[in-house]
């Protein structure tokens, strides 16, 4: 009844029946691999040589492109619509390798007031779809702190890396229980790619011996 009153939607061509077809699905825009730290091609997702850090990202998988007008509208939706269930459908036929085997997924936190105002976090959800298909665990490690303002309404990897230094923290319970361990970072959107920098740092200053990040779009 609820769906012959209201009608879902195509998110990417606007056509009535599903909220993301089929024609629209096959055509999305896969993201080209890029280094974390600089942002240049990169086979693999690999972090560069040349770029890494004692504390820096490993390694990145974007799997859309986010110039993609049909993937900006899905984004959307899931974000400000709501749309828990297009995570598992642009999810559907995920499939990546990185030669790590992980022992957490970890997304990146949202304030907890924006959280629960949107009632999940997209990232999370992200992550929980991923960690069934990889049979990896999915834990609550990070915690943001403070509230900032949103990335989007600032221009400039640098401002971006101010915005967010020192917002995140470990939880508590995770304390001195994550030295050598391999952590895959979960987050929808890498554009300057401020937060999983940041939250990769702290993981590391922690004891995590690898971070590799997984974004929906880049």
């Amino acid at each position: 009844m609820f769906d012959f009153l209201f009608p879902k939607k195509c998110y990417g061509c606007g056509e009535y029946g599903k909220d993301l077809c089929g024609k629209c699905f096959r055509e999305l825009s896969i993201a080209d691999q890029i280094c974390p730290e600089c942002g240049e091609e990169s086979p693999m997702g690999w972090t560069h040589e040349e770029c890494k850090k004692k504390l820096g990202m490993d390694g990145l998988i974007v799997i859309y492109d986010y110039q993609d007008v049909k993937m900006r509208s899905i984004i959307d939706g899931i974000k400000f619509d709501f749309n828990k269930e297009l995570v598992e459908r642009v999810l559907k036929n995920f499939r990546f390798e990185t030669g790590e085997n992980f022992d957490y997924l970890v997304s990146v936190p949202l304030y907890f007031y924006r959280e629960n105002w949107r009632g999940f976090n997209q990232a999370e959800e992200m992550a929980s779809v991923v960690g069934r298909k990889m049979e990896v665990e999915v834990k609550e490690i990070l915690r943001r702190k403070q509230k900032t303002k949103q990335q989007s309404l600032i221009l400039g990897r640098e401002m971006r890396e101010k915005n967010v230094k020192g917002v995140f923290e470990v939880r508590k319970n995770f304390k001195k229980k994550l030295r050598g361990k391999r952590v895959l970072l979960v987050d929808d959107v890498f554009t300057s790619g401020a937060d999983m920098r940041e939250c990769t740092k702290i993981l590391k200053k922690e004891g995590v011996r690898v971070v590799w990040g997984l974004a929906l779009a880049h």
